[in-house]
């Protein structure tokens, strides 16, 4: 199977982007870090990292552009390369300088959880891999331990219990209406983890919401999604605050209530464009109900989710 890692817009010249989402949560210091490298191909080709930290309540973000040549991938395994970034399986070591923002981060990634993969299902997904999708999703790594350092403006924080979680999207175009949630903080169940992305998906003169999501209750994956004949429900708030995803199939139940506290802006591939602005939080609460049949619901809480909501 391919190392769902590996970056694979070598030989994209143009109308395509391809990115990582790279997330580190550490409740003893109150710390969220989310960090999204990535490369562009539009009018304009370049290279990039965005930035998403919160740390005792303060908010720092920001996106930082490179010329598209300045983005390199080297070794194998790989390991991504842009001035004062270099990102592998193994960890993170960065220098971001930004306006006011003064930012180092040395970190350590422990034993990556991957989903299952087979021949149906080479990625999350699904049969949906082997077509020329619009956008195409990867979850490289559920969960995995986090350590290391991190300087803020000139105070070093020290990460000795941090939980990680890594994503990849590619394609041409993100997905003009979404919501997508993730954590592995759960304080009930330190062990669990969650995915979630329900979207409209476009594909030729089909157009329908389509969802994809395991919850990793520690010991097994639990695999919903559009392809297998999950059916889905999306609620959200009036306020647009936060919003609720059911998903649902013959074996088994699973309910999210996200928050959308504590947003702060992105950019996002849309419309042959690296310009879209959309609303991301590292710091959402997530509430989650799981029911399997002939077995005890499970009832999991986190403080530390991520999560979006996109034109919904």
């Amino acid at each position: 199977m391919t190392n769902r890692f590996d970056f694979q817009g070598k030989n994209k010249t143009e109308n395509y982007f391809e990115g990582w989402y790279i997330k580190t949560s550490d409740e003893e210091n109150n710390l969220s870090i989310a960090l999204i490298p990535g490369v562009a191909h539009f009018s304009k080709n370049e290279s990039f990292v965005q930035y998403n930290i919160i740390y005792k309540g303060q908010t720092f973000s920001g996106k930082i552009d490179f010329e598209r040549e300045q983005f390199d991938v080297i070794g194998d395994p790989q390991t991504i390369v842009m001035p004062k970034f270099v990102f592998n399986e193994k960890g993170v070591k960065a220098s971001l300088e930004n306006g006011s923002d003064r930012i180092l981060l040395d970190l350590t990634f422990g034993l990556f959880l991957p989903i299952e993969q087979s021949l149906y299902a080479p990625s999350i997904m699904g049969p949906l891999e082997y077509l020329d999708m619009p956008c195409s999703h990867d979850i490289i790594s559920m969960k995995h331990s986090v350590k290391g350092k991190i300087v803020i403006n000139g105070e070093t924080v020290n990460i000795t219990k941090g939980s990680g979680y890594i994503e990849k999207d590619r394609g041409r175009t993100f997905p003009d209406k979404y919501v997508w949630a993730h954590s592995n903080g759960f304080a009930e169940n330190r062990e669990a983890s969650l995915f979630l992305s329900i979207a409209k998906v476009d594909f030729g003169p089909l157009s329908k919401n389509g969802a994809i999501a395991i919850f990793h209750d520690g010991e097994k994956e639990h695999r919903f999604a559009s392809y297998s004949g999950s059916f889905l429900n999306v609620e959200v708030n009036e306020d647009q605050t936060a919003y609720k995803v059911i998903l649902t199939d013959p074996f088994k139940r699973l309910e999210a209530t996200v928050s959308l506290s504590n947003g702060r802006e992105l950019i996002a591939p849309m419309n042959a464009s690296m310009d879209y602005p959309i609303k991301e939080t590292v710091k959402s609460t997530i509430s989650l109900i799981f029911k399997e049949k002939r077995k005890n619901p499970v009832y999991l809480n986190s403080n530390n989710g991520a999560a979006e909501l996109v034109n919904w």
